[in-house]
């Protein structure tokens, strides 16, 4: 009976530890067994020979077994052996190995069989000694249940001749103690046999994942090391007690220092101590405790001079969780620090003009405002009382021709009709450049009279008042009903509106002031002439309100005009 394997270890991957024919281990697998085969060959030799050395010492001093057989027997046993040795070292992991160690181990019990019927010995002891060469093997070798089960079947092909053929070898003692002990043998070398094979691929499996994690491992460490080396970012790690661990390259051309130098230096030596630069301290003890610390900013000395970093640290942990040290990875940005630094001074500057500007426009505001008091004062105290007295003479003329040219008195009553609405006219001018109501009632009631005005004009002007309006501070209402004032204007003039909505509201610290018409509306980009003007004269008031004038128009669709700026409440004047 032979194993009708290829290789006599018999067993594919297959049923041994759960794994498939096609494992991608396999042939490595089957090297390896191989391997260990060519490796405790000797040691079997040695074991075999040992033993037999010392039964044929025993014999021979018993005066049962002559010298020259004694010989014989080790010489061809140690012959067959030490070419099974040789043949197998030539080429340790090749698939003659285990047909070699299989063959090696058949002859072996033809030996025995052939010593012990010479000798007439003792069927029993004829019996452990194949035993003990399947037992041996299936231990020295290996290589599963079928290999074992061929090299049982193998010895008893050998044995049953021999049994049959020497009437010496055939007086048995005890026949069941002798089935017992061959079934129990067979049984044994079986199990040997597949536990051990089992327990090999299960171990070489092992060392194979654990020297492929290595590899792994070793491989990610040095593409961590390649780039950490060839980044240009400045790569360091340190332990909780602040010496550095590492850097890379990088790092030691920004500091102009070998690596071998930085090494174990205290990293806060290299932050100068300065304003601009943060404590170290509170960053390690952030560290230490686990936390990631958000990116920081400091400038060190090098090579290049004064240059800026913005490194970014987190803790490192070991297999435990326990925090070791930390890593940082620090980025030069000197430019970009520099390009901030001219940004925030360009930033501070325009807010300074834009302040400027600010201040500009309220007082052109409040120079345009002064013009309007004046002007309105003037033409209601002067050119309107003159216009009345103008009319007093017209009248008192009128009256003296009437009884002498009868035909003047209707043209002078005309003229004295005109002198008097043309009075009238200035007079309500007057009292728009010098909004009177605005003063004693304020901005709410002052806007509900300005719609009026343009409803009673023929512009129906509807007024939304959402909020409460307190008072306000003199600039703010001015500002506002000037703008308003304007935006009504504009849309009763120039787009030829239907209808108009002024809406008004106060809500905490800012006010907004809302004029829509469903006018014909313009293109923002062609604004021009007096429209131009007007709308120029509202955002200058929106400035110096440090408010937000926000236009919005197309043609066909009408006009929004809206307002947000600070409603600065009025100062309350103590009596005292």
């Amino acid at each position: 009976m032979t194993p009708t394997s290829s290789e006599p270890e018999g067993t594919t991957d297959a049923g041994r530890d759960g794994a498939g024919p096609e494992t991608a281990d396999g042939t490595a697998l089957r090297e390896a067994r191989r391997a260990r085969i060519t490796r405790t060959l000797p040691w079997f030799a040695l074991g075999w020979l040992g033993l037999g050395m010392s039964l044929r010492a025993g014999l021979i001093l018993r005066g049962a077994l002559p010298m020259w057989l004694a010989l014989v027997s080790i010489a061809c046993q140690t012959t067959v052996l030490v070419v099974a040795i040789v043949w197998c070292r030539a080429a340790p992991t090749a698939p003659r190995v285990p047909r070699i160690a299989f063959a090696t181990c058949t002859l072996l019990v033809a030996f025995a069989a052939a010593f012990f019927n010479s000798l007439g010995g003792s069927v029993e002891v004829f019996i452990f000694a194949v035993l003990v060469i399947c037992v041996g093997s299936s231990w020295a070798f290996a290589w599963g249940w079928r290999p074992a089960v061929g090299l049982l079947g193998m010895s008893a092909m050998i044995v049953g001749p021999v049994l049959v053929a020497a009437p010496s070898l055939r007086r048995v003692l005890d026949p069941t103690e002798l089935v017992l002990e061959t079934f129990l043998g067979a049984v044994l070398s079986i199990v040997v046999a597949e536990v051990l094979v089992r327990t090999f691929a299960r171990t070489f499996r092992q060392a194979h994942a654990e020297r492929e994690a290595g590899r792994r491992l070793a491989a990610a460490y040095q593409a961590y090391r390649d780039l950490a080396e060839n980044a240009p970012d400045l790569i360091y790690t340190h332990d909780l007690a602040g010496r550095i661990t590492y850097v890379n390259e990088a790092f030691a051309r920004s500091y102009g220092i070998p690596v071998r130098e930085l090494i174990g230096r205290d990293a806060t030596d290299l932050v100068p101590r300065d304003a601009d630069n943060p404590d170290p301290a509170p960053l390690r003890a952030r560290l230490a405790a686990g936390e990631h610390v958000p990116p920081q900013i400091y400038w060190v000395k090098g090579p290049r001079g004064k240059r800026w970093l913005e490194c970014v640290s987190s803790p490192i942990h070991d297999a435990d969780g326990r925090v070791i040290g930390a890593r940082g990875i620090a980025r030069d940005v000197t430019e970009r620090h520099a390009a901030e630094d001219a940004l925030r001074g360009s930033l501070d500057e325009l807010r300074r003009s834009e302040e400027r500007l600010r201040r500009l426009a309220r007082q052109q505001a409040n120079i345009r405002e002064d013009e309007r008091k004046r002007l309105g004062f003037d033409l209601h105290d002067d050119v309107c009382q003159e216009l009345v007295g103008i009319g007093i003479l017209v009248e008192s003329l009128r009256r003296k021709v009437a009884e002498d040219a009868p035909a003047l008195a209707p043209d002078l009553g005309r003229i004295g009709r005109y002198v008097g609405e043309v009075g009238e006219h200035l007079r309500q001018l007057a009292r728009e450049l010098r909004p009177m109501l605005l003063r004693d009632l304020g901005l709410e009631e002052s806007l509900h009279s300005l719609a009026d005005n343009f409803t009673a004009a023929g512009t129906p002007v509807t007024t939304h008042v959402r909020t409460a309006i307190p008072r306000l501070d003199e600039e703010t209402e001015i500002g506002v009903y000037r703008i308003a004032q304007e935006a009504l204007a504009n849309a009763a003039r120039h787009a030829q509106a239907r209808a108009i909505r002024l809406t008004l509201t106060v809500s905490g610290p800012e006010l907004e002031l809302e004029v829509a018409d469903d006018g014909r509306g313009f293109a923002l980009d062609a604004r021009r002439g007096s429209e131009a003007l007007g709308l120029i004269g509202m955002e200058e008031r929106a400035l110096a309100l440090d408010g937000h004038l926000e236009l919005r128009s197309a043609p066909g669709e009408g006009t929004l005009v809206r307002l947000r700026c600070k409603a600065t409440p009025r100062r309350t004047v103590s009596a005292a």
